[in-house]
């Protein structure tokens, strides 16, 4: 019997009785692609998928058909044979290592409950309502309903790193009925039904049921013990597994990576149909050609003719359609199938090289870069918005309490109030909380006796009670801190340590502990609370039994706690969260001064940048609270609805607070975080900071990351309405079109205004949340021009700051600016509520920080820390994409430069289809003789040697290499405007390539009309010919590629000269005389003539004067970024400095000077500064998404 059959909502399953079971997947895992049979069919078909693969496949089939082909088959084949074979030997060999791993899990040892005792068996042998017993620091086999376990409070704690990247223990309750009534040596017959919700991937949600003894009562996610997950801190853990193998949340979590395809590979398609098209042409001018050459001139050559059948030839229609493919065939070198892989084995070296960097390893997290998408690696030169998470990303998400209020009173030193900027300097020993926080009027309030009377009390008649002193207000507000939470507590050598799902939970609870208020314990839902009093040197013991958490999310900006004072036995709740969902939750008995008081403190803390909260509670009646219960049971013991709900049921008991108060807390910026954002957005990138906080917080903290600054013009927008957003959208969009480009420019919008322009008429869930933009066309007409100027708007600005965002309103953000720009998106966070918006951009970060993994795992790129975004892309994104931008042009050039001649050689051989080169030559064209220098020039290519991050600030600061370093975010724009990888740039390569081919082919052509070959009298040939032109391509495309390569290494001489030029002529030698081909011993003769010598000095000097003239030309008329970069590169590292250096810098329009960032313990530095003089010439365009300015640079002190 299976409950997928019986009940399609929910699964149900009989506890111990996996042979009723049925339905359900086993727990054994696979996660093969293949096996013995299917590798070579399926590998194959996956090959065949690529449409170039399919190209060349067809190429080959016809080149073995000799009617129509004049070259071997084997020229075609065996280049097919090896990239097929190298890309499914790679294939083979990664599902092998899956196998071996899938092997190794699946014969694990576990035990089960069968036969009255636990027995042991491998984990692919359990199923579904087993009873599975697991054993300290062993691994969880499957998901796992919790029953029973070693501790007496029923309390286990398990390790998820392995799942989220979370070292910290967490807790798990065996189900508290069952608890003690199954040990590792004795246990009972169960007959019980679970009933729980479908396999899912949500790892911190489960919704279920257990009916034991005919009632049912709640399971979630505290009594689920997660596959993969260890145990810890516990001896034994006894539990039914509801989820196996691919149905387990491990499982379910590790889903195929969304598949993103480049800019870069996007356009080599296009181009490539550009080729097609041109080779399509040819082939079809050839065919003609044939066709009418036949038609008019075989009757003169009958020795053509030398079977009867061939008379159908005569007419030249056949001729001319077999000599089509002829022609196809000859031609399709224009299309390298070495460039495919070529590519594939470059970005793998560029990952490599990536994690292998040491500037970007971060001491703190002991990490390196991690590459997941070797595919998007040139994206990362072309960014233009940068989406940034702020807590964890931006900062430390470390916590030091700062502030609380409550009464008529501010605890803390508000001395720090003065300094308006977070701290910046987080050390590696910073770790642990640090607790800074001393108001000696704490504990005076607290507990000496004399009280200080409260302004304005709080009475709540309806319960009797009045709170009418600060002490009595400064009770309730610490009691809060201490109860209103998710943390555990871990008793070790040091004492008590707080732990949990929230930093800033950890941070305030730790507080109260050390206010005094400390939490001792949490057994069985009962809280110990220990008031301890230093100035009297008493202790006072209080207990709370925690009803009921209504935990925090996204959407209800708050969480509350429900609990019963065991002393007076009265109901209370605590709630804490966002100042706006608080306040408007608050009863009308609270004084309206009082509300306003707070309200004043918490945008006083935002100012000045720190993380606030604000408390509330009130008492229940027991009649009000037990109605209430009844209520809560109901909906907690919901399974696919559950969380809607409980916040339903939330709703009704979180109304009519009372106020108690806010606090502050302070979340230290990360280290070189304003710096680094600085230099983005000196190298004409937008930054967009999408946090949670309240606008004033957001906009501290952009003051203190140097988003925001005294020079740029900052608009906010902060309406609750259609039509209000609108206006001010609009009204700040005249502003920004006034001053633009001309200043830089700033956007803070708020979650009520962000709502309204992300308002989408066709999503049915927006249209219910905003009925009332639904219930009004006007509103809607209001809404869509508001996203219009937005977008506008979001084109011009350099920072645009989003505050009171949800996770999922962070990727309609995302998805909004990719889907209405043609811009590359940069997404980058730590935490899992930033993986919506990491996976929608083009190219996803994920930062190891305080929050686990999660982020990681769902990133193309992850960073120890935000700083290390700076070489990211400043140097690995703007080398990558010059490197491939110029390897797929020059691919292109090289080809049409061996394959041209064959069309050429086609008017001299009566459109015949004879191929002018030999076909070994052609096979080692790309494969052998011209792949390695390229390749070589592509992985180490640089424009300018890249200064160390020590040797441009501290101790040992450089001068030139700081001032190197200061002027590379300046060149970003070769990469972000797609300045090499442009249509005109790749016509400029093909034109140059047909103008190479026509004079190899030419030169050595009319060179042999001479007469004799040599004195012996040996006169010129085809060979003769095809071998003094093939010896000028080699050399050529090799020059061509070393005035091209800008700083050379040991492995540019090694591949170009030796491995390519002089190999070539090893193989023309040891080829010319072991084999018998048409062309044997024709290169012993040439080498003893001067018409080869000629042919090769003719076409290399005639290539090399056009060549370095017109790169001359273009490099002091037209320079690039890359070109200027390279040429001050090269003279700083020869050590001559420039006084002015012409650079163009992109996106920046300013007078004066731009002070270099300053740099602790290096005082020289600090007194530096560039002074940036713009010169005459300057090119605006409003249309255009930037300015280019024409700039002098100089170094002053």
């Amino acid at each position: 019997m299976s409950a997928e059959n019986s009940d399609t909502t929910s699964r149900i399953i009989w506890a111990n009785c996996s042979e009723i079971n049925k339905g359900f997947a086993d727990n054994r895992v696979k996660t093969t692609k293949y096996n013995l049979l299917t590798f070579l069919p399926f590998s194959l078909f996956i090959q065949f998928r690529r449409v170039s693969n399919i190209y060349f496949l067809i190429t080959a089939i016809l080149q073995s058909i000799p009617q129509i082909s004049p070259l071997q088959p084997f020229t075609a084949i065996a280049p097919l044979v090896f990239v097929l074979g190298v890309s499914m030997i790679r294939e083979g060999i990664e599902d092998y290592l899956r196998y071996k791993s899938d092997k190794e899990i699946n014969n694990s040892p576990t035990m089960i409950y069968k036969k009255g005792t636990f027995q042991e068996v491998c984990f692919e042998k359990i199923r579904v309502g087993d009873v599975v017993l697991v054993k300290k620091d062993q691994v969880f086999p499957c998901d796992i309903i919790m029953l029973s376990n070693s501790n007496d409070n029923g309390t286990a704690y398990i390790e998820t790193s392995s799942l989220d990247g979370e070292k910290a223990l967490k807790p798990r309750q065996a189900f508290v009925h069952t608890q003690g009534n199954f040990t590792t040596i004795q246990s009972n017959r169960i007959m019980s039904i679970i009933k729980c919700e479908h396999p899912n991937s949500r790892l911190y949600n489960f919704s279920g049921t257990y009916e034991y003894h005919s009632i049912k009562y709640p399971l979630d996610k505290a009594h689920l013990l997660l596959a993969g997950a260890f145990l810890r801190n516990t001896e034994w853990a006894i539990g039914i597994s509801v989820y196996t193998g691919g149905d387990t949340k491990l499982r379910q979590n590790m889903m195929d990576r969304k598949y993103k395809e480049s800019r870069i590979e996007h356009k080599v398609n296009r181009y490539i149909a550009v080729v097609i098209i041109l080779q399509f042409c040819l082939c079809v001018s050839c065919a003609v050609a044939s066709g009418y050459w036949v038609s008019k001139n075989m009757h003169k050559h009958v020795y053509i003719r030398y079977e009867k059948s061939y008379d159908i030839y005569d007419k030249g229609g056949m001729q001319g359609f077999l000599s089509y493919f002829t022609y196809f065939l000859l031609l399709n070198t224009m299309l390298p199938i070495s460039l495919i892989i070529s590519l594939e084995l470059l970005k793998l070296g560029q990952g490599f090289f990536m994690m292998l960097d040491l500037m970007m390893y971060s001491e703190k997290r002991d990490r390196c870069c991690k590459v997941s998408s070797f595919s998007l690696n040139e994206e990362l030169g072309m960014i233009q918005h940068i989406f940034s998470d702020k807590t964890g990303t931006l900062t430390c998400n470390q916590m030091e309490f700062k502030f609380f209020c409550t009464g008529k009173r501010v605890y803390g030193d508000q001395s720090t109030l003065v300094n308006l900027g977070l701290k910046t300097m987080v050390t590696y020993e910073d770790r642990e909380i640090k607790y800074t926080f001393h108001d000696k009027n704490v504990e005076n309030d607290l507990f000496s006796d004399n009280e200080i009377k409260l302004r304005y009390e709080i009475c709540m008649e309806e319960v009797g009670i009045c709170i009418e002193t600060q002490k009595e207000i400064t009770d309730l507000m610490l009691k809060c801190l201490a109860l209103c939470h998710e943390c555990i507590i871990e008793h070790g050598d040091e004492g008590i340590k707080y732990t949990g799902p929230s930093p800033d939970d950890v941070v305030l609870v730790d507080t109260a502990s050390r206010i005094g208020y400390k939490l001792m314990k949490i057994k069985s839902e009962l809280m110990d609370l220990e008031i301890v009093s230093n100035l009297k040197s008493e202790t006072v013991n209080e207990c709370y039994e925690r009803i009921c958490i209504l935990e925090f999310n996204s959407d209800r900006k708050r969480m509350s706690v429900v609990l019963k004072d065991k002393r007076t036995g009265k109901y209370m709740i605590f709630m804490k969260g966002a100042d706006n969902f608080i306040i408007q939750r608050l009863s009308s008995n609270n004084r309206s001064e009082s509300i306003e008081w707070v309200k004043e403190r918490v945008e006083l803390f935002s100012r000045r940048g720190f993380r606030t909260l604000v408390m509330s509670f009130k008492y229940i009646l027991e009649e009000d609270f037990h109605a209430w219960k009844a209520k809560y049971d109901v909906a907690i013991t919901e399974i696919n609805n559950r969380e809607a709900e409980v916040a339903k049921v939330a709703e009704e008991i979180e109304t009519k607070m009372y106020l108690l108060g806010c606090t502050a807390v302070e979340d230290a910026l990360q280290n070189d975080v304003p710096e680094t954002i600085n230099d983005l957005l000196r190298a004409g990138l937008s930054f967009w900071m999408l946090t949670g906080d309240k606008l004033e917080t957001a906009e501290n903290i952009g003051k203190t990351c140097s988003l925001i600054d005294d020079n740029m013009l900052v608009e906010k927008c902060s309406s609750l309405t259609a039509i209000d957003c609108y206006k001010s959208l609009k009204s700040s969009y005249k502003k920004f079109k006034t001053n633009f480009p001309d200043k830089q420019l700033a956007l803070i919008i708020e979650g009520s205004a962000l709502q309204i322009v992300l308002y989408d008429p066709n999503d049915q869930t927006k249209r219910d949340k905003f009925a009332e933009i639904t219930n009004s066309q006007n509103s809607q007409k209001n809404a869509n021009k508001a996203k219009k100027y937005f977008l506008k708007m979001a084109d011009m600005c350099k920072t645009i700051i989003c505050c009171r965002v949800s996770p999922g309103e962070k990727r309609e953000i995302v998805k909004l600016i990719k889907d209405n720009s043609n811009k590359v998106t940069l997404s980058i966070g730590d935490g899992a509520n930033d993986v919506p918006m990491i996976l929608e951009a083009h190219i996803g970060i994920g930062l190891y920080g305080e929050e686990g993994i999660q982020a990681v795992q769902a990133s193309d790129y992850a960073l120890g820390e935000f700083r290390y975004l700076w070489e990211l892309l400043l140097v690995h994104g703007r080398f990558n994409y010059i490197r491939q931008s110029e390897m797929i042009l020059y691919f292109f050039y090289k080809n049409l430069v061996f394959t041209l001649p064959q069309f050429l050689f086609s008017h001299y051989c009566a459109y015949s289809g004879q191929t002018v080169y030999d076909d070994w030559y052609l096979t080692f064209y790309n494969l052998v003789f011209t792949a390695l220098p390229l390749f070589m020039r592509a992985l180490f290519e640089k424009d300018y040697e890249v200064p160390k991050r020590w040797e441009s600030k501290g101790e040992n600061v450089n001068d030139e290499k700081m001032e190197l370093r200061k002027r590379i975010p300046n060149v970003y724009s070769v990469g972000r405007d797609n300045q090499l990888f442009t249509l005109p740039r790749f016509l400029i390569w093909l034109l140059n390539g047909i103008l190479h081919a026509v004079i190899v082919f030419f030169i050595p052509l009319y060179a042999s009309e001479e007469g004799i070959l040599n004195s012996k009298g040996h006169s010129f040939d085809q060979w003769s010919f095809s071998i003094s032109s093939f010896s000028s391509i080699i050399i050529i495309v090799n020059l061509k590629l070393a005035l091209n390569t800008k700083l050379w290494n040991k492995f540019h001489y090694i591949c170009m000269f030796g491995l390519s030029i002089i190999l070539y002529f090893i193989f023309i030698l040891i080829y010319d005389v072991v084999t018998y081909t048409s062309s044997f011993h024709t290169v012993y003769t040439l080498l003893g003539t001067h018409y080869y010598y000629f042919c090769i000095l003719a076409n290399v000097f005639l290539v090399c004067t056009i060549d370095i003239s017109l790169t001359t030309l273009t490099k002091i008329y037209m320079p690039t970024d890359s070109d200027i970069m390279a040429k001050e590169s090269i003279q700083l590292k020869n050590g001559h400095k420039r006084a002015d250096s012409r650079i163009s810098v992109g996106d920046i329009s300013f007078h004066g000077k731009y002070k270099a960032y300053e740099t602790n313990g290096d005082k020289n530095v600090e007194n530096r500064s560039i002074e940036v003089v713009p010169s005459d010439k300057i090119i605006c365009d409003e249309k255009k998404d930037i300015s280019k300015l024409d700039m002098s640079l100089g170094i002053s002190n």
